[in-house]
């Protein structure tokens, strides 16, 4: 799944790479916004919020007015792993998303994307997880009892 993402050319791309860090920081906002904040023209902003978006780096946000990006958790756990911006505020971002503690779900990142590399599958950290047990990786009992959530209910059969 990196490669896929590495498709993208995020690495080599420092403009997308911009784009995407004011998305994750201060979005959701418009291609308008990231034009003016960014001193970027207009068209450029939106092709390259486009792409983040036909990545699956971000997505649109519906507004009355105009389309707005927000970024996704695969685009924070990408920028995460090339650096692009700092990483206690994308740990902290993905924390609070699952109310998880920042430690554990560093802890989980690292080795997960250190143990995966290229291979790894870039989603939601629940899925992540799942994926990471399903190849029989370790992961940390804070994360398992979080992730639980998503699982389906046992169904209650009748006697």
């Amino acid at each position: 799944m990196l490669k896929f993402i590495s498709a993208c050319r995020l690495d080599k791309d420092q403009l997308l790479s911009e784009v995407l860090r004011y998305i994750i920081l201060r979005g959701p906002a418009t291609a308008y916004r990231i034009a003016r904040d960014l001193n970027l023209h207009f068209t450029q902003a939106y092709r390259k919020a486009s792409r983040l978006e036909r990545f699956g780096m971000a997505r649109r946000a519906a507004n009355h007015r105009g389309s707005m990006f927000e970024a996704t958790e695969r685009g924070i756990v990408t920028c995460y792993y090339f650096g692009c911006a700092n990483w206690e505020v994308l740990i902290d971002k993905l924390a609070a998303r699952h109310k998880l503690p920042k430690p554990v779900l560093r802890a989980f990142l690292d080795a997960y994307l250190d143990h995966f590399k290229n291979d790894a599958v870039v989603d939601d950290v629940p899925i992540m997880a799942f994926y990471a047990a399903y190849r029989g990786v370790e992961i940390p009992e804070e994360l398992a009892s979080a992730v639980a959530r998503f699982l389906p209910r046992a169904a209650y059969v009748s006697r």
